[in-house]
This record gives C-alpha cells, sequence and structure tokens, in this order.
C-alpha cells in the first residue's frame, strides 16, 4: 500500500481513526480497497502512458482490474450501509463510504475517461454482463455529479470536520467531465453501427454465395497429415476462394480457428478435468476440435469438415503449452460473446475471429491493421507473426489445393512460399525486420 495515498484519503475527508474506524473490519477494508485503488491506478497509468499501442492482452488485463476494483468499492460501501435502519451499519459514519466512491471515480475519470482510447476500451467491455461492470458509468455519473459532491460537503460540515485548505468536491475541478466527449463518441458509435449494419447483412449474404467445393475437401491424406500435426492450441488459417466473403477480407487468410487437442492430449496436459474447460468436452469427445467465431457466433469443427478449403495453413504459439491453462481459460472466457461486425480489436464484448485469439493467448503484441476510425485484427495479421524469427510464433504446414483440371489433390508449400503471400512493405514490421527477412529469403532462393 501506498501510504502517502492513504495518508492522503485520510486527510481529504478529514476523519478521526478513533471515531471513524472504531472496528478494525471497517479500518481493514478501507486499508484494502485504497490498496486496490492504488494498484489498479499504477496499470492504468502505464497504460494511458502507451494507449494508442495497446494489446487485447492489456485490455483484458484492464477488465480484469477495473472489476476487482468496482467489486471492492462496492463490498466496502456495503458495510456503511443498511437500507432497514442505517445505525444498524456494519461501519460508520455513512458518509465516510459516500466520500472514498467520489474519492475512487474521480481517480478512474481522471486516469480512464479523461483518455479517448482507454475510455472507449472501457465502454465497449463494460457492457459484457460477465465483467460485472454494467451499472459502473451509471455509478459513476451519480457520485461525480454537483448535486452529490454538494450534499457530501455539507455532511461533512454538519459533523464538524475540516478539510484542509482548497479541498472541495466540485467536479470542475475534474480532469474529466463525463458530456465533453459525448458528442465524438456518440459519432464514432454512430458511424461504426452503420458500418456493422451493412457488414452483418453483407456477411451472411457473402459467406451463402457459393459456386463449388473446397479443392481440398474429403481429401483423406491431408486430413491425415492434419491429424499428426496439430498440437493442441495451434492456430488454423482457411481460404475459399469460391465464398464472396473470402474476397471482402483483406489480405490472403479469410478466417482463423483454434485447434483443442485431442481428448489424450488434453488429460496429458492436466486440462481435460478443469471446470473452464467444461464447455469444450462434449466437442472434443465428438470429434469437433477446432473451435471458431463465424457470423453466426461461436462454433465448433472437426477438421473434416473444416478442411472444405482451396488451401489450409498451421501456426503455432512456441512452448504454448508451458501456459495452456492460462490459455484455455481465457479461451472459455470468450464464450458467450456475439461476432463483431465492426470489426473493431479495442472491443472485448464482441468478437472476431482473430480477436478470439488475440483475447485469449496471453502477452502477445500481435500486429494490427489501423484505419482511419479504429483498428482492426486480421487474419493475415496473426499469420504473418511468423515471419519474424524473434517474435512467439511459427510457421507449421500450409497445403494448397490443386485444380481438378490439373490433376486435383494438393500440394505442401513451403516456409518460403509461405512467407511471400504476406506484403511485408506496409505497418506490420519495422524495416529493420522488413530487411532482414528478405536476407533470409535470399539465402534459402540460393
Amino acid at each position: 500500500m501506498k501510504t502517502s495515498i492513504f495518508a492522503l484519503t485520510l486527510v481529504l475527508f478529514g476523519l478521526n481513526l478513533s471515531t471513524a474506524y472504531a472496528e478494525d473490519k471497517c479500518f481493514d477494508a478501507l486499508s484494502k480497497h485504497v490498496e486496490e485503488i492504488d494498484s489498479s491506478e499504477a496499470y492504468l497509468a502505464e497504460l494511458g502512458d502507451h494507449s494508442k499501442e495497446i494489446t487485447s492482452f492489456e485490455i483484458t488485463q484492464m477488465q480484469k482490474k477495473m472489476t476487482k476494483r468496482y467489486l471492492s468499492l462496492k463490498n466496502f460501501t456495503e458495510l456503511y450501509n443498511d437500507k432497514k435502519d442505517e445505525k444498524k451499519a456494519e461501519c460508520t459514519p455513512k458518509v465516510l463510504a459516500t466520500a472514498v466512491a467520489i474519492y475512487d471515480y474521480s481517480r478512474v475519470g481522471k486516469s480512464v475517461f479523461s483518455n479517448t482510447v482507454l475510455r472507449r476500451v472501457f465502454l465497449g467491455f463494460s457492457k459484457y454482463t460477465r465483467y460485472q461492470l454494467t451499472d459502473y458509468i451509471a455509478n459513476y455519473k451519480k457520485f461525480t455529479s454537483n448535486q452529490l459532491m454538494d450534499e457530501v460537503q455539507l455532511e461533512i460540515k454538519a459533523a464538524g470536520v475540516i478539510l484542509p485548505a482548497g479541498v472541495a468536491f466540485h467536479k470542475s475541478q475534474l480532469d474529466y467531465d463525463p458530456n465533453l466527449f459525448a458528442l465524438s463518441d456518440a459519432a464514432i458509435k454512430g458511424t461504426t453501427s452503420i458500418v456493422a449494419g451493412a457488414a452483418r447483412v453483407w456477411g451472411f449474404i457473402s459467406d451463402h454465395l457459393k459456386w463449388r467445393q473446397g479443392r481440398i475437401k474429403n481429401n483423406e491424406e491431408a486430413v491425415k497429415i492434419l491429424k499428426s500435426t496439430l498440437r493442441p492450441l495451434d492456430l488454423v488459417f482457411e481460404t475459399r476462394k469460391f465464398t464472396l466473403s473470402n474476397f471482402t477480407i483483406p489480405g490472403h487468410w479469410g478466417h482463423v480457428g483454434v485447434w483443442l487437442g485431442t481428448k489424450e492430449e488434453l488429460i496429458e496436459l492436466g486440462i481435460w478435468d478443469q471446470e473452464y474447460f467444461a464447455p469444450f468436452r462434449e466437442f472434443v469427445e465428438a470429434g469437433q476440435n477446432i473451435v471458431e467465431i463465424r457470423k453466426e457466433g461461436l462454433n465448433f469443427q472437426g477438421i473434416e469438415t473444416f478442411i472444405n478449403l482451396d488451401e489450409i495453413a498451421v501456426t503455432r504459439i512456441k512452448d504454448i503449452s508451458t501456459r495452456a491453462n492460462a490459455v484455455f481459460e481465457g479461451l472459455s472466457e470468450q464464450i458467450g460473446k456475439k461476432y463483431d461486425f465492426k470489426f473493431d480489436a479495442r472491443t472485448a464484448d464482441k468478437i472476431t475471429c482473430a480477436e478470439l485469439i488475440s483475447f485469449s493467448y496471453g502477452d502477445i503484441k500481435w500486429p494490427e491493421t489501423k484505419t482511419f476510425f479504429q483498428v482492426s485484427l486480421r487474419p493475415d495479421d496473426l499469420a504473418v507473426l511468423t515471419l519474424d524469427a524473434s517474435s512467439p510464433a511459427e510457421f507449421v504446414l500450409y497445403f494448397k489445393g490443386i485444380k481438378q483440371k490439373d490433376g486435383g489433390g494438393f500440394e505442401s508449400m513451403n516456409y518460403e512460399k509461405w512467407s511471400k503471400l504476406f506484403k511485408l512493405d506496409q505497418h506490420l514490421f519495422p524495416e529493420d525486420v522488413i530487411a532482414e527477412n528478405e536476407k533470409k529469403a535470399q539465402k534459402k532462393a540460393e
């Protein structure tokens, strides 16, 4: 606990230890919550320094810290509330709980809501009921309102509490006014909602416009090789040049899913009997080992049906088995989320196929695609990470289907052909990495 912040809280509200903390339980509860504020504020300060480059992992960590902090505040204030009889509340005076809530929300106003990126990130994940933050904004507005601050100030004066000179509960002292950014947020929301609506309609139509079957469909040899090669949590990429939707997604790969692994492998990893794996068990036992999210929502497939493709590829995160528990737990947290037709990589309540992975796989900085309004994450952005030798991702295999008129079947493509699928002259890598990869490709060619 930061002593200076705790002391500031005591001085700020001018409360006497002997009267405010007559019970150890009340004192411990306040101490614990102030520690929670300090801890989360330190993390939020780090995010604020590089908010424009915030990662999916950091968004997940931010959500967990904000949820933990909010629940801590609720638990603390509950000690000072008895709806039937205030005198029967476990802790007194009640004004202390209100003052601490004002203190807490005010700090969030400065660290989160005054930052455009962090504010919109928070507004995104606070909509998801599982994160227990759906009523946060309403309470924030309540506890940072001029009316409540004036009422608290009067209560403090009535109790004979003298605040330090210059300290007052006025919203004008905050760095963030909840109305200042309403117009810009509404404009962004309105624009992306229009785009999302059009994408939703077009997506469902284009997904069902197919003029042939995949060139690797029903290929037993390909299935056999894939099953013997795939390991738990491998990423499986697809290209279907026979659907219109394939041409609406920038890049080579149109979709990506996660290979969960076999029952035997998951038992060996100690995953199978974990509570968070329960939603996946019946699908794995039924041979539906691939989890993915498509426009209809979360979906499970077997490799035999998934392979109705023209091209398929597999990449792997190095040493992923050492933290498989955390990744599978992360995947389980995505269950229940809907497809993100806005393709906004900064929102955690709705996700795309690539975001299913970025929000689950831990502290990995995936390359991203930046547009005027937002940041998106495409399947290509996940795949291209394998081209950087220092990255945690590696290439495993790449099969390309052969046209029937040319004999059918598939061709196993090597790393060199894989690397040529991607354009490195864009935003994905710094110049030194591009130059190094060009040297490697030239050396292999020789």
